[in-house]
């Protein structure tokens, strides 16, 4: 009875939120995750003292008003690299206590004018650039207390990014870049490099490869146990669709139409959880568009699915204990999928697999006989580039044609040709007047020449320097907070209390 309530109201309340003018504060969930569930008094030690789980819950709430009120700066700091979402309110909640013990020891704090300020700057609370007390008031009272999160909440939040920029102060006073260190970086970033190419192209072998039948049976006998054929899946389909029209529909009319249909593919789903239901039946009933698809794979889009790659995945995880999908939602609309038929894998027989046999030996050859031609190609144009001629005319002694790639720098890539990327990694550590070793591309492969390397124009130099360094200064502060954050991090020894 509880899943088909869920399910009834699911659609609705959603629809409701996103019509709410606080959506973007409103659409989070409770993040107290894992450390809310482990039970007990303490979850944890720090600094050889133990948490209570309380505390650490409200740490974790915290990590959603951040996300609510935008302090990107304090979040992006303590949460580091993490995997996960949890991990992310775990790092949040333990590396604040921690930012917060370092701050008091060093002496390190932000008064209530200094909140209070910032505070009143918040994007989230201004109008037209100015403090709006209504809208800090309307959120304060759909979006945060709701949650339990209150004016201390708040304070303390905002507190700890101001103890936070202080810190990476302090830290950034150590880390200012030298005009030599300014220079090299410029350098890097603003050399231009001009290149010209010569392209092999791996279809060119792959027309002369061969792959004779014994050659093909050894490669069977050896990759047999991983030959299968693909799973397949056959479904019906209850589709709750916009019609296609010669005309879009005006924003506040496909809204409306998109709730209706979504209300009846609810009312469709929780049809279906009755006894004994007859899809068809009662799709019909919900005029929803019914069929029935071929036999189809992962990588397969059948039209009655609409070719939304969500509603084929959905499919395939239906299952003969539960054959009936979830509303499934698109942009168009919904689908309700039941499963029909599973065609299970089995192993190829040695006709079934032979096209693909066929294709990697082919594909193997060819790729070895044009790693053997380019290292040709490559020793005839540096001996004739020894000999004095030019890039273009060593290339066509070679039997082969050079093309102008351009110039470009890391500043000013250029991605107008095949193999940009792989031809600018491998130009930028060539000096002027030299050739690249075979690289692979997925075409084939590139033998790239450096034609010039113009010297950099000082002037842009130094019109830029003051930019460049207080870009450098603040990444090598971000560097060094995170690695001091690190640091203090273990010596907080943070011990989790061992879960049931």
């Amino acid at each position: 009875m509880f899943n088909q309530l869920l399910r009834r109201y699911q659609h609705p309340l959603l629809v409701i939120f996103t019509l709410l003018i606080i959506v973007s504060f409103v659409g989070f969930f409770d993040r107290s995750g894992s450390m809310d569930k482990l039970g007990g008094t303490h979850v944890a030690k720090i600094y050889g003292r133990p948490v209570p789980q309380a505390q650490i819950a409200r740490e974790s709430r915290k990590f959603e008003l951040a996300r609510m009120l935008g302090l990107q700066d304090l979040l992006m700091s303590v949460i580091g690299q993490p995997k996960s979402e949890q991990e992310a309110v775990d790092n949040f909640a333990w590396n604040s206590l921690v930012l917060r013990h370092e701050s008091e020891a060093l002496g390190i704090n932000a008064s209530d004018d200094e909140v209070l300020a910032a505070i009143q700057s918040l994007p989230a609370f201004q109008t037209n650039g100015a403090f709006d007390k209504t809208k800090y008031a309307m959120i304060f009272e759909n979006a945060l207390q709701p949650r339990g999160l209150g004016k201390d909440q708040l304070e303390d939040l905002v507190r700890d990014e101001l103890r936070l920029k202080k810190i990476k102060s302090l830290l950034g006073a150590s880390v200012a870049p030298s005009t030599a260190e300014l220079h090299a970086v410029y350098n890097e970033r603003n050399q231009t490099v001009v290149a010209s190419v010569v392209r092999l192209k791996l279809a060119d072998f792959l027309a002369k490869a061969t792959a004779p039948d014994e050659d093909v049976a050894k490669l069977f006998e050896t990759q047999k146990g991983q030959l299968k054929s693909e799973e397949k899946r056959r479904v019906k389909v209850a589709a709750f669709i916009l019609p296609t029209t010669d005309k879009p529909l005006e924003p506040k009319e496909r809204a409306e139409a998109l709730i209706k249909l979504g209300r009846a593919a609810e009312e469709f789903s929780i049809a279906m959880t009755g006894p004994n239901p007859d899809f068809t039946a009662l799709a019909t009933d919900a005029q929803a568009k019914v069929d029935e698809t071929p036999d189809f794979g992962k990588s397969e889009a059948p039209a009655a699915l609409g070719a939304f790659p969500a509603v084929v995945a959905g499919a395939f995880k239906l299952s003969k204990a539960q054959p009936n999908s979830d509303v499934l939602t698109t942009d168009r609309g919904y689908y309700v999928l039941q499963l029909a038929g599973i065609t299970e894998t089995r192993p190829l027989t040695i006709e079934e697999a032979k096209p693909q046999l066929v294709a990697q030996i082919q594909r193997e050859r060819a790729q070895e006989t044009l790693t053997l031609q380019a290292t040709e190609i490559r020793n005839k144009i540096e001996a004739e580039l020894k000999a004095g001629k030019s890039f273009t005319d060593a290339s066509i002694a070679a039997g082969t044609k050079a093309e102008v790639f351009g110039s470009f720098s890391q500043a000013t890539p250029k991605f107008d040709q095949p193999d940009a990327r792989e031809i600018m990694v491998a130009a930028f550590d060539l000096k002027q007047g030299t050739l690249s070793a075979f690289t692979p591309t997925a075409a084939g492969g590139d033998l790239i020449y450096v034609d010039q390397r113009p010297p950099i124009d000082e002037s842009k130099f130094a019109t830029e320097k003051g930019t460049l360094e207080a870009n450098l200064s603040q990444l090598s502060t971000e560097a060094l907070f995170a690695e001091w954050l690190k640091l203090r991090r273990a010596d907080a020894r943070v011990t989790l209390a061992k879960q049931n």
